[in-house]
């Protein structure tokens, strides 16, 4: 599944009071941190929501307080799902596919892909037995 960024989050307001927070090269982890989350919620089909231990294992030396970047930057609030500690994307649904979407995505097209095959296995067998 694709996550999709804005071309206006490179100088967006959000951003540049991320960059501003975290110093140099501020802006570039801010982006960075910001696509990372979005890449993690849809690949684990979380709507948004990134755990602060799935942060700590992307190699930021300070993930905590770059976390809190962005949140004080309100490109992500604090959250917690099912007892875990993490960080919700400000809007995610507005720009990118809820899990709810992806799963019917997933179930329409393993449909089609099996009438496909049937259809396709049909024409086969018929031309094997001179039908086609």
């Amino acid at each position: 599944m694709w996550s999709r960024l804005d071309d206006a989050l490179l100088d967006h307001r959000k951003v540049l009071h991320a960059a501003e927070l975290l110093g140099p090269n501020g802006r570039a982890i801010a982006i960075g941190l910001h696509a990372a989350a979005l890449m993690y919620a849809n690949k684990h089909l979380t709507d948004g929501f990134v755990p602060l231990s799935a942060i700590q294992t992307w190699q930021l030396a300070n993930a905590v307080d770059s976390a809190a970047a962005m949140v004080r930057s309100a490109l992500w609030t604090r959250a917690k799902r099912h007892g875990i500690e993490g960080y919700q994307v400000h809007d995610f649904g507005a720009y990118n596919h809820t899990a709810a979407d992806v799963l019917a995505y997933r179930d329409r097209e393993a449909k089609r892909k099996r009438r496909a095959r049937r259809s396709w296995k049909s024409a086969k067998a018929a031309r094997k037995n001179g039908h086609g």
